[in-house]
């Protein structure tokens, strides 16, 4: 039985980004910088918030204020997060645990953090370890029984009854906890096999893998599939939440000096550079006034 520690948790962690490369957040993460990981983070911050990674977000960021953890991550000091970029880039071998448990949450491995880990060691028992026990339990009952027949047969009775025991619980383990990831893991792989999806001018959309396109074609990226879309503005835009004062929109500019629009952060779907957020200065500049839609124009107060 291999016995879970922490340079394993580290060990397998790694081996899935390697594999995944950030699976559903690949899009930040295939080729990760420091300003990616921030953006990572404060795109996952309302997505993934169970009790657990709750610990590992404030253990890394050392939140000050739990009403606005949005606005502490975006302030956060990006040289903090150059020793997880070395890390997954192989610059580092080693990294520190907090480190480690942010990474866990990014790729969203389980089970984490590292305590959650650890405890899983008692469903990794297997058959061979079993039989070990077994036969080892077989030469104590004929050891008591030479010594004393009475005393052997009721100790014959309790160990069949802890061999059976071990059998159903070996068993329960098999089916309430592996074989359920069998099944899953397997449907999954047929429901996404030969799924994947390109850029169709303004919003990506699902395609068989091993089909050509004009644009290039990637695995599925659920949020990014659902989220990530091309849009026009005018001045009568909502650039901003009005509560948080949050950008909604992102931007890239062009060779032509033209202003792309895009409603989530990442990377440009054709040219791979990464999106910046809309400010005022921007919209001030580059937003006209109005399009040649009636909605667009905006009405002055009498």
């Amino acid at each position: 039985m291999e016995i879970k520690t922490s340079e394993s948790y580290q060990k397998k962690i790694l081996e899935k980004y390697k594999k995944e490369k950030g699976g559903e957040m690949n899009s930040f993460l295939m080729e990760p910088t420091t300003r990616q990981i921030r953006e990572a983070c404060m795109y996952l911050l309302e997505k993934r918030s169970s009790k657990d990674d709750n610990y590992i977000l404030n253990r890394f960021f050392q939140f000050k204020n739990e009403e606005n953890k949005w606005r502490e991550i975006q302030n956060f000091d990006a040289n903090k997060f150059r020793p997880i970029v070395n890390f997954l880039k192989n610059k580092a071998k080693k990294t520190s645990p907090e480190n480690i448990e942010l990474i866990s949450w990014l790729i969203d491995f389980k089970p984490r953090p590292l305590q959650e880990y650890l405890k899983s060691n008692f469903s990794d028992i297997d058959q061979n370890e079993f039989i070990e026990n077994k036969k080892s339990i077989d030469y104590k009952r004929e050891l008591i029984g030479s010594k004393n027949e009475e005393i052997g047969k009721e100790n014959q009775k309790k160990i069949k009854t802890f061999i059976i025991l071990i059998t159903i619980a070996f068993t329960a383990v098999f089916l309430i906890v592996i074989a359920p990831k069998i099944k899953i893991l397997g449907a999954i792989t047929m429901k996404e096999d030969n799924k994947c999806m390109t850029w169709a001018k303004t919003h990506y959309e699902k395609v068989l893998c091993t089909k050509k396109f004009n644009t290039k074609t990637e695995p599925i990226d659920p949020i990014r599939l659902a989220n990530f879309k091309k849009v026009e503005v005018s001045m009568a835009t909502s650039f901003f939440n009005e509560d948080t004062n949050q950008p909604l929109l992102w931007y890239y500019k062009n060779k032509k000096g033209e202003i792309e629009y895009f409603t989530a952060p990442g990377l440009h779907p054709v040219h791979g550079e990464t999106l910046k957020k809309i400010t005022e200065t921007i919209i001030n500049k580059y937003v006209p006034e109005h399009t040649f839609k009636e909605t667009s124009f905006l009405k002055e107060a009498n």
